[in-house]
This record gives structure tokens, sequence and C-alpha cells, in this order.
């Protein structure tokens, strides 16, 4: 997954380099000072997960439920029933 600017995307879509669905943009970001992601990690705030292309590509425009529900389901046993959670929450989620 390349992590890059909106402008190189659109040229390489223009020069034939690439189709527009090679590419799946994500809003906003989090950062943290050095260090403060592993705390966060090992604090059980964020889960590192190991995510096929295909999936962290997928087009989830009109899918049930948001990727990131997909993806902790695909990962299973505790993932999964946190997500499950999350979605109990929601009133625009319906859940299985």
């Amino acid at each position: 997954i390349y992590c890059g600017g909106l402008e190189d995307a659109v040229k390489g879509v223009l020069e034939g380099r690439y189709k527009p669905l090679d590419f799946r943009f994500f809003l906003g970001c989090r950062e943290w000072e050095a260090g403060g992601l592993d705390q966060a990690v090992g604090a059980g705030e964020y889960r590192s997960v190991a995510c096929a292309r295909p999936i962290a590509l997928k087009q989830c425009l009109g899918l049930p439920k948001p990727l990131w529900h997909e993806v902790m389901e695909l990962c299973g046993g505790e993932s999964k029933e946190l997500s499950r959670l999350e979605i109990l929450q929601r009133e625009d989620l319906e859940s299985d």
C-alpha cells in the first residue's frame, strides 16, 4: 500500500499507469510522538493487524458495514467480538 499524494495518483491515472480503482483514499490521520503508537497498542487502544491488499482497497460504497468491522470480523476471536459490540452500540448499522 502506497502512502502518497493525490497529485501523483491523478497523474498516473491520466497517463494510463494506474486505474482509478487501484486507489483507496483514507481521510484523516492520527499522529504520535516517538514511541506513542507502541504505548497505545500496548495499552489496548489500537490493534495491529495484517490485511490483504484486496481487502484494504475494497470498494466500500453500499457495504452493509464499514470496512473496519469487516477486517475485525476476519481477524476472529476477541477482535470479532469487539466489532460485534461496537455495532450493537450504533444506530446506523444492523447487527447480525
